[in-house]
């Protein structure tokens, strides 16, 4: 299967992941955000952010039995879920980089996740730090392709429900060209924000990292509240939704 594929080829990536307890250091408040939930068949996926005892407990009582992790540090969930969540499994633990686009590669492994758990009604998550750039990204993704999303509107939402967001400016660009790519159209933006066909190697994501890494954790709860009174301004997510979906 290309997802266990993937996992085995991006295992050397993991070297770079420095682990850390988003208790210990005084993250944020969890960021979790319900994507998409079929009552039919109990399928659900949540955006998440990295997880405390508390945290893994509710991920527990929503049901969620499968992680995806996109900062490498997959080992917090495994040692939280053995005390306060047994039943949940990490499936993909890989360092990623919200600068570097996501790869064709990636996507394929991504899709064939989100299939196979539609088909048996699983309820799955995914995060990276502070759920918020790698997360958004990839949240960005799967409404515009399994939810009819355009790129305004999933931007909107992706800005709406993360944090910080003016540090990362590459992520409304890296939107755009998924969007083409979703829609087997020619990249419309510049080289650098398109689509890859690989996965990146782990100098680079080691490489990207080093520009921005720290920048999730030193946020405070003040800055938090500030952040939150400017993006209470926006568009909200459903009217966003309203104004950009073409469902």
């Amino acid at each position: 299967m290309k997802f266990l594929t993937l996992i085995l080829a991006a295992t050397t990536l993991n070297i770079f992941a420095v682990s850390t307890d988003a208790e210990a250091m005084g993250r944020l408040r969890q960021n979790t955000h319900l994507i998409e939930a079929d009552t039919n068949t109990g399928y659900a996926i949540y955006r998440v952010s990295e997880p405390n005892a508390t945290d893994m407990k509710n991920f527990c009582k929503l049901g969620i039995t499968e992680m995806m992790v996109l900062s490498g540090t997959g080992d917090i969930d495994e040692r939280l879920a053995k005390e306060y969540c047994p039943t949940l499994k990490v499936v993909y633990n890989v360092r990623t980089s919200a600068k570097i686009p996501l790869s064709e590669e990636f996507l394929e492994a991504f899709d064939e996740w989100v299939m196979a758990s539609k088909a048996a009604g699983k309820k799955i998550a995914f995060r990276c730090n502070c759920g918020c750039h790698r997360t958004g990204r990839l949240a960005a993704y799967y409404q515009m392709k399994y939810q009819g999303l355009t790129a305004a509107a999933a931007n909107k939402i992706m800005k709406q429900k993360g944090k910080f967001m003016f540090l990362w400016p590459q992520l409304p660009h890296q939107v755009r060209a998924l969007s083409n790519y979703i829609h087997g159209q020619p990249c419309s933006e510049s080289t650098k924000y398109c689509v890859r066909k690989f996965e990146p190697t782990a100098a680079e994501v080691l490489a990207a990292q080093m520009l921005n890494d720290g920048m999730e954790e030193v946020v405070t709860e003040a800055d938090l509240s500030a952040e939150e009174a400017s993006v209470s301004k926006d568009m909200s997510v459903e009217e966003a939704i309203h104004e950009g979906a073409t469902l």
